[in-house]
């Protein structure tokens, strides 16, 4: 039985998958399963994955009719038999030491989770025009679950949204599965998991390579998008909750998230494909500033970490002026989108 599985949701992905799994297979940490799971594709990636199995035995690969990336992932999880587990997204890479590394690391402080940094890629076409180091935060090697309460101002400020930003022991996720939503579905999943782990350390590496892509599924058009920000923000009060913060404490911590799924709301009812009149979206405007309680964490907003654009979105968003946005949002889409081909 391998020492870690590791988990790859596939989908429409025949460009990039060949350098994600030949970036795992080359992994000098060699005792583990690679789990491939083909989401319905209707490119080549299924049959890559087909490929790759016939080579190397480490190699599964489960198709499925497609149902989305909770989907695949939850399939995966079901087939894994690795002590350890970890997520990888088939257009992302690591480098060869990277297995080796967050392993060896959890079993010198006995964690059930890890957390490590990362490299972030811009991608345009095939090119790579940016990389920007995001390494983990460095406040502690590592954490109880008692300590978190305690140090939750800065765990929080650096408790990631992406899954493939940890890594698991099996036991430890139990029965947990990724809802099924499109979009914030890993961020759900890592906070239930975090509630339950009885230590999480932090690991200073950057060897895991996230490749930004323009039409992924956060950055389009689609309705249920709006619903997915109700259960993450669901998913983050009971998180609070669970490590008993007060309640003027909680919205102190929650304020930032809270406001940016707000915006993000916004930001989905710019989209150009979205054909909702005005007047249909400042209803739904209404109606998630009234779900999410958004005056409740105005006066904490916090904007010195934004860039000028996302602070003058949410200064707007606290001054109640979002019809602005919604009016002025779509213009700027076309114009961005026409500047950059």
């Amino acid at each position: 039985m391998a020492e870690v599985s590791i988990i790859v949701p596939v989908y429409q992905v025949e460009k990039y998958i060949r350098q994600c799994v030949e970036s795992i297979l080359g992994q000098t940490f060699t005792d583990f399963e690679l789990i491939l799971v083909d989401d319905g594709s209707t490119d080549r990636s299924g049959e890559i994955c087909d490929e790759y199995a016939g080579m190397d035995d480490r190699v599964k690969v489960i198709h499925q009719k497609n149902c989305g990336v909770a989907s695949a992932r939850n399939h995966g999880m079901s087939f894994a038999h690795g002590c350890y587990l970890c997520f990888v997204d088939a257009d992302d890479w690591i480098e060869d030491t990277m297995i080796e590394k967050c392993i060896s690391y959890m079993k010198v402080h006995d964690a059930d989770v890890l957390r490590h940094g990362y490299t972030m890629e811009l991608w345009e076409d095939t090119k790579c025009v940016n990389k920007e180091k995001k390494s983990a935060p460095n406040f502690a090697k590592m954490l109880t679950n008692a300590q978190i309460t305690e140090e939750m101002e800065s765990f929080w400020n650096n408790c990631s949204n992406y899954v493939w930003n940890y890594f698991f022991k099996k036991e430890i996720i139990g029965e947990i599965q990724f809802p099924e939503i499109k979009i914030s579905e890993d961020h759900v999943f890592v906070l239930k998991v975090l509630e339950k782990c009885k230590k999480i350390c932090f690991l200073q590496e950057d060897s895991y390579h996230y490749c930004m892509r323009m039409g992924s599924s956060a950055n389009r058009w689609q309705e249920e998008g709006i619903d997915c920000q109700f259960q993450m923000i669901q998913a983050c009060h009971h998180f609070m909750d669970y490590f008993e913060i007060g309640a003027e404490r909680k919205k102190r911590l929650l304020s930032n998230i809270v406001l940016s799924a707000y915006s993000y709301v916004i930001y989905l009812l710019c989209f150009p494909e979205c054909k909702w009149s005005v007047k249909r979206k400042m209803e739904k405007v209404r109606e998630v500033r009234k779900k999410l309680e958004i005056d409740q964490y105005t006066s904490y907003a916090l904007t010195t970490d934004l860039g000028l654009g996302d602070r003058i979105k949410q200064k707007l968003i606290c001054l109640g002026q979002e019809k602005m946005l919604i009016l002025i949002g779509p213009i700027f889409m076309k114009v961005v989108r026409k500047a950059n081909g």
